[in-house]
């Protein structure tokens, strides 16, 4: 059903997604350092939840206070006015982390409802923001209202929300309940004479596919689905000391799949990688 409602303004959200690639690109490394901060690259998962976790707390305790007002419970004004403060400027952090997001949403339903997602918030943002002036402006009445009807919206977003990431898996690690088949020995799994130089190769280990990186005598293996979005990294090239996604630029190192840059905010699975007797072999994964 989301997804019927979404479909008919999908020029939209593809024009949003262009928007806001077309505003970091032309950034360089300043724009990339701003993009794995609001991502969320550095916290270990997405940045936005956390910042939508204050939206839902503080517009709850407002809408509580509100209540309490409406029911003449004196002195609760002030903390109102406060909490709907804090309410509104967490709502804009969220629209900023989550249009960064968007910007690398894969095409189709799933950014169609990631986008009706975010266009009910903006409109819940805008009527805590309503709310927050009307109290300024001492019009308590409108602003109670448009306090509650606020709350009433996000909560449809919120819900949309969470049809996005248990249906989509939308901004989780996608190698999560897939690491990889463990080898507790070095296994072979390719001639070695079959790795090339600074050339990402891709590789198995049982059912489990790895992307392999020769480097004089160093050997690296990761695992070869991207953890962000599960791009593979055998397509990708190689930066320095890391290897970057074709999807969507995310960036591991080669060591340790530690990431470098996002939107992956979750590390790449890594095994330990040698040559031996002609042989590329794998130990791991590690932890």
């Amino acid at each position: 059903m989301l997804e019927r409602w979404a479909r008919p303004l999908a020029r939209l959200w593809n024009g949003t997604a262009r928007l806001m690639d077309a505003i970091y690109r032309p950034l360089g490394r300043p724009g990339k350092l701003l993009q794995d901060f609001l991502n969320g690259s550095w916290l270990g998962h997405s940045l936005h939840p956390v910042v939508v976790d204050v939206v839902v707390g503080g517009s709850t305790v407002a809408v509580l206070l509100q209540v309490l007002s409406w029911f003449g419970v004196g002195e609760v004004r002030v903390a109102l006015v406060w909490t709907l403060g804090l309410t509104w400027l967490s709502g804009v952090a969220a629209i900023v982390t989550g249009l960064t997001d968007f910007k690398d949403t894969a095409t189709g339903d799933e950014r169609n409802v990631v986008g009706l997602h975010g266009l009910i918030n903006i409109v819940a943002a805008l009527a805590f923001l309503g709310a927050f002036l009307g109290l300024l402006a001492a019009a308590d009445a409108v602003a109670g209202w448009l306090l509650v009807i606020g709350y009433l919206i996000l909560s449809v977003g919120a819900f949309i929300g969470g049809h996005v990431v248990f249906k989509y898996g939308y901004m989780v690690n996608r190698n999560a309940f897939a690491r990889g088949k463990a080898a507790k020995e070095f296994t072979a799994i390719l001639p070695a004479a079959d790795l090339a130089d600074e050339t990402a190769t891709k590789a198995t280990l049982g059912a489990t596919t790895l992307v392999v990186v020769r480097r004089g005598d160093l050997v690296f293996a990761l695992k070869e689905t991207c953890s962000h979005a599960g791009g593979p990294l055998s397509e990708g090239k190689l930066v320095g000391d890391t290897i970057v996604c074709p999807w969507h630029s995310s960036a591991f190192r080669l060591r340790d799949g530690a990431v470098r840059h996002g939107p992956a905010s979750t590390r790449q699975v890594a095994y330990r990688a040698r040559i031996n007797d002609g042989q590329v072999e794998v130990q791991g994964p590690l932890t």
